[in-house]
């Protein structure tokens, strides 16, 4: 397991619960967006004791933590692969023919110009998301 995540998650004052071990593993073994129910699902099968709930409620944490990212276009939840503290936003290359998602940082240079842009209209952002569709290396080659 990630050494990071567990770091992240014991500064931020959270138990290391065998539950939310387990979702990180869970989520590290899947390498693609998964969601709740689906990830209940692969939690029943390893036999470990964990209700929809405080699947989502770990899940929200780990969003806060920079941990996890929820993919919309997907509607699942990815373990973030990049450097994601410190409001280090990312993008998402998602592919429209097998759903495999690579996430890549957001150059700070592009956040603030988006930023810039989204003041001068008098919009306050809170969090920049960006999902590129397309089609992936592997796919274009099949």
């Amino acid at each position: 397991m990630d050494t990071d995540f567990i770091e992240r998650i014991k500064e931020s004052g959270l138990r290391l619960t065998q539950p939310r071990i387990k979702i990180l593993e869970a989520l590290k073994v899947v390498g693609r967006p998964i969601g709740v129910y689906q990830l209940h699902d692969k939690m029943t099968e390893a036999k470990v004791d964990v209700n929809i709930v405080s699947i989502y409620r770990t899940l929200a944490a780990f969003q806060e933590l920079g941990i996890v990212h929820y993919i919309p276009s997907q509607q699942g939840y990815l373990l973030c692969e990049a450097e994601c503290r410190n409001d280090q936003q990312t993008e998402h290359l998602v592919c429209d023919q097998c759903g495999n998602v690579n996430e890549l940082p957001i150059p700070l240079c592009a956040t603030n110009d988006l930023k810039e842009q989204a003041d001068a209209r008098g919009f306050r952002t809170t969090k920049i998301r960006v999902e590129v569709s397309g089609i992936c290396l592997e796919c274009q080659k099949s």
